[in-house]
């Protein structure tokens, strides 16, 4: 098994764990947000690249239903090119960085700030630039990763952003204390099913890896926030397999995607209990195209990855990483990959400079 295969095995085996760790400590978060008024006219921005950049798409479903707030999620490029000229005093700006030293991320929230709008960092590190930069800096150890594929740190600081979208809530007004309470239980029953998920995973790679194995390109397909579990399932097979890679909405790729070659192409269906009809209308269209398909989740058929998926209603992701994750490392540990993708990623970040000491 190659080295960060070995480290990406450990990480996935005590990230229960640590949720469960940020879980306990939400009243700590909650209580630092009580200076932090949302007026009628305050805007949010969500910042962050990669998997960050995912966390807060995620995020963005909560924002609107407990906020009443449609949060505008960009690149922290995009952010320092441009849009922060929109920003006003009362909007709040919100960054989210595992190493906390991505360049384009600080300085997102230093223009905010020259702004005078209110900043609130997420990151794993406590000597960060990122948290030393925002007014309102969480830090959160338990997303320590000394790896170049993240798992742990993924779900963590989505975890984080969601108690912090709900202490805004509660704060002002917008949630009870019950609510809240009740939000964070629910996040909790879903992580005590974290391992069991992964281990469910695992075990059906290790019967059917050549489904995996055969294919030169992957197309991974979600609706609503599970389109952001589908981009991880890209990403990762991109970084740790080598494999050509795209994640999109499954009604998307219904208007021009699926025209792709179905030769060697390989789709995977992500299916919570929402999207479950829908996809049982689209799964044998596009096996009439020829697309070897597979569909994991709720309602698979027998030849897919059956799981058990819990209804809820803003936290569905939270049973889908572990599974994308378990995939990957069983595929990769089977058929001997890993070793690339971090030494390519690690090249470009060095001769681009894009991290901040």
């Amino acid at each position: 098994m190659k080295r960060e295969i070995e480290l990406m095995t450990g990480y996935l085996n005590s990230t229960r764990k640590n949720l469960i760790s940020i879980l306990d400590r939400h009243d700590e978060i909650v209580s630092k947000l009580i200076d932090l008024p949302i007026h009628e006219s305050t805007r949010l921005y969500f910042i962050g690249n990669g998997s960050s950049g995912e966390g807060a798409r995620i995020a963005s479903f909560l924002s609107v239903s407990v906020l009443g707030i449609l949060p505008l999620c960009v690149t922290p490029y995009s952010f320092t090119h441009g849009l922060v000229d929109a920003v006003r005093p009362d909007d709040i700006v919100v960054a989210i960085s595992q190493t906390g030293t991505s360049h384009e991320v600080v300085e997102s929230i230093r223009l905010a700030r020259a702004k005078n709008a209110r900043t609130i960092s997420l990151t794993a590190t406590s000597d960060s630039p990122v948290a030393k930069e925002a007014e309102f800096p969480f830090v959160f150890p338990e997303c320590v990763e000394h790896v170049g594929y993240k798992v742990t740190g993924v779900i963590g600081l989505l975890y984080a952003f969601w108690i912090i979208i709900l202490g805004l809530a509660f704060h002002n007004v917008r949630i009870t204390k019950t609510e809240l309470h009740d939000n964070i239980e629910e996040i909790r029953d879903l992580t005590l099913r974290y391992d069991d998920l992964a281990s469910k995973a695992t075990d059906w790679v290790e019967k059917n890896v050549e489904v995996f194995e055969k294919a030169k390109t992957i197309s991974v397909l979600g609706t609503a926030d599970l389109v952001e579990t589908a981009m991880e399932f890209a990403i990762k097979s991109i970084e740790v397999q080598g494999r050509f890679s795209l994640a999109v909405e499954t009604e998307e790729f219904l208007h021009g995607i699926c025209a792709t070659d179905p030769k060697d192409n390989l789709v995977i269906l992500l299916v919570d209990g929402k999207s479950e009809a829908f996809v049982r209308r689209v799964y044998p269209v596009i096996q009439e195209r020829g697309h070897d398909v597979l569909w994991i989740g709720q309602g698979a058929p027998r030849e897919g990855l059956a799981l058990d998926i819990v209804d809820s209603k803003h936290y569905t992701t939270a049973q889908f990483f572990p599974v994308v994750h378990a995939c990957i490392i069983a595929w990769a540990r089977l058929k001997g990959y890993g070793d690339i993708g971090t030494i390519v990623f690690a090249d470009y970040q060095k001769q681009l400079k894009v991290r901040e000491e």
